[in-house]
């Protein structure tokens, strides 16, 4: 119980800025391992030759265009990986102001 009020007593004392940049970290990592998630797709995805094929372009194209749909997903609300970082993000926040051997 003490572990939940020490992280309550942080969040609430975080202010705007602090939060955001917690919630921007948080998203950024999600957003990165959505991109680990697409990765596969992409690679089994193979290009018309219209469009140039499987060459060197075609893979820089596709990362680039990965990694942009992993953050739109991640804007978006992703699949909740952002919310349970933010959560230890200001959990680890709590450990610290508090001190470890405080909290249980």
């Amino acid at each position: 119980m003490e572990h939940l009020a020490a992280i309550s007593a942080t969040a609430s004392s975080l202010g705007p800025r602090e939060t955001a940049v917690i919630e921007r970290k948080a998203q950024e990592f999600e957003a990165l391992m959505l991109a680990e998630l697409l990765k596969p797709m992409f690679e089994s995805a193979k290009a018309p030759s219209l469009f140039g094929g499987d060459g060197a372009e075609q893979s820089i194209f596709g990362a680039m265009l990965q990694e942009k749909y992993a953050e739109a997903m991640a804007e978006r609300g992703g699949i909740g990986i952002a919310d349970q970082v933010k959560a230890a993000l200001i959990d680890m926040q709590a450990q610290t102001q508090f001190g470890e051997g405080n909290i249980s």
